[in-house]
């Protein structure tokens, strides 16, 4: 059984080869193929509203986002595991943490009609400039939380595994919180570095912004999106 699908149908097994350290590189790269292909499909429709050329360009950009957040996570997550007294090797830690993303990644692939109703059915790219930033904001908002959501779902799906493969005596909670936040950290930042993926309207259609290492994600969502949106465009 292919490990993506025994993420759904059999996640026993997964854990199984886990804790055996068997298969461990046929186990990272299923999931690197899946997350590729299925982020690529996701990140198509994110900026679909704004133009088709960045619409390919963020199909390209979501895949490095989510390989090139995993991979510094999985770095993250190895040293929580060690100093946490995990007894997980690196290359365990790079199979759940593959394994995580892989759940998220089906999340998503089940969200893209949710998705294209958002983009196609409700935003518009015209109106005034306040309607527009409203449509772009909320855009954001929506895809933002869709994403997260997936994530922590995708860590949840493997937390209860862990206790069969790390020793009795660590405890799973410090471990999956840990891993949590690096996600988070790592992923939110480096979105913003890799930006735009929904796309403002006040900017012209680019693979990456000229200013990507000025600010942060947080300053941006609570300086600019968040009063905005609660001010109702």
């Amino acid at each position: 059984m292919y490990p993506v699908i025994m993420l759904l149908r059999a996640r026993g097994e997964f854990w199984r080869k886990i804790s055996a350290n068997s298969g461990v590189a046929d186990i990272v790269f299923s999931m690197l193929v899946f997350i590729i292909v299925s982020s690529a499909a996701y990140g198509s429709v994110l900026a679909g509203w704004r133009s088709p050329v960045l619409a390919g360009y963020v199909a390209v950009k979501f895949p490095v986002l989510l390989i090139g957040t995993t991979s510094l996570v999985m770095v993250l997550n190895w040293m929580f595991a060690t100093v946490a007294g995990s007894g997980l090797s690196f290359r365990q830690v790079m199979a759940i943490t593959y394994g995580a993303m892989g759940v998220a990644c089906w999340i998503l692939l089940s969200l893209i009609p949710v998705t294209l109703f958002f983009t196609f059915g409700v935003a518009s790219d015209r109106g005034s400039h306040e309607e527009l930033r409203f449509t772009h904001n909320c855009l954001l908002l929506t895809h933002v939380t869709l994403i997260a959501l997936a994530g922590v779902a995708g860590n949840s799906a493997l937390r209860q595994g862990l206790r069969e493969v790390i020793v009795p005596t660590c405890s799973p909670r410090k471990i999956y919180w840990g891993w949590i936040v690096s996600f988070a950290l790592v992923g939110c930042q480096l979105s913003w570095m890799l930006r735009p993926f929904v796309g403002s309207p006040f900017f012209d259609v680019a693979f990456i912004r000229p200013d990507a290492l000025d600010r942060n994600f947080f300053e941006f969502l609570f300086i600019e999106v968040l009063p905005y949106v609660f001010k109702g465009g």
